[in-house]
């Protein structure tokens, strides 16, 4: 027997004989939305299997790179610099493996978004909120991996917490930067063409290469709108705050304190780190709005 319900609509019968098709709630949409998103997952784990490689290659690498440079000697400047980078690349890798196919997700799905829209099976906020779900999802699962490959084997000494929060937030908020391109853009090609313009300026603006106080003031307001420099600061603060140079400069006095030395060259603070991490969540909840908002006229001029 017919119900009169599609898979994501409700179908009723008019006095006159005539289907009308009536959208469920939001609620029903979403959960119906998500239903099907896991069942495609489940169907076709090949993205799944991709993200995951990329992620666990990308970490192996970074670990086997920087393996146990946290607990070498900070006496030594260069070491101390090397722990930075190492901290750096790790960070830098999960904005890679999580960013990349966020960007290309929706020009991809746009056929059918469209399509289902158009038919008013749904409605765009739905459609964003169940793909925002189970971004955050694999995000998780991706970042999990990740850092648990280069934590340990980088021997890095901040709180674990503190560094897989910290590398999970920034992910969150430079996929949301993914999501905003792809959903301005048709083409995953297109898209794909913005990822120095997505990338890069986090990369410059992060302190490795530049130290804060040489960029030119009119390029300074970069750097606060990027979400690997908050990354930084968050896990830069946490572990090379709690005297990891203090012993050092203890046994030799002439010896400079590393440690504070790179916080003080890209600006960290731990006592800053909350708000470090609302800046990151704000950043995330703004361009995911904006995403939202863009996919919402996109679809309106289709519709």
């Amino acid at each position: 027997e017919n119900s009169g319900r599609d898979v994501l609509g409700v179908t009723n019968q008019s006095g006159d004989g005539n289907t009308m098709s009536l959208p469920p709630g939001f609620a029903v949409q979403t959960k119906l939305l998500l239903e099907r998103e896991f069942t495609n997952l489940a169907r076709s784990p090949t993205a799944i299997k991709s993200r995951t490689i990329m992620s666990l290659a990308i970490s192996l690498f970074i670990g086997c790179l920087f393996y146990d440079i946290g607990n070498s000697d900070f006496s030594e400047f260069i070491n101390v610099q090397s722990a930075f980078g190492g901290l750096l690349m790790a960070l830098m890798a999960n904005i890679f493996a999580t960013a990349i196919p966020s960007l290309v997700a929706f020009p991809e799905e746009r056929p059918v978004f469209l399509r289902e829209y158009s038919t008013n099976h749904y409605s765009v906020a739905s459609y964003f909120m169940s793909r925002l779900f189970i971004e955050l999802l694999i995000t998780a699962s991706q970042v999990t991996l990740s850092s648990l490959i280069t934590y340990f084997m980088c021997g890095f000494h901040a709180n674990f917490g503190i560094y897989w929060s910290a590398l999970y937030i920034m992910a969150c908020a430079s996929t949301a930067l993914g999501v905003m391109v792809g959903s301005a853009v048709e083409n995953p090609n297109v898209a794909i063409e913005f990822l120095p313009a997505l990338f890069m300026p986090q990369i410059l603006f992060s302190g490795f290469f530049v130290a804060p106080d040489q960029i030119p003031d009119f390029l300074e307001w970069i750097r606060y709108i990027c979400p690997l420099t908050y990354g930084v600061w968050i896990v830069v603060a946490d572990e090379f705050e709690g005297g990891r140079c203090d012993d050092v400069v203890e046994k030799d006095p002439t010896i400079k304190n590393h440690c504070v030395q790179v916080m003080d060259n890209i600006d960290a603070e731990q006592d800053d780190a909350w708000w470090n991490y609302l800046v990151l969540l704000s950043l995330f909840a703004f361009v995911r709005l904006v995403a939202l908002r863009i996919l919402t006229k996109k679809a309106s001029k289709f519709y």
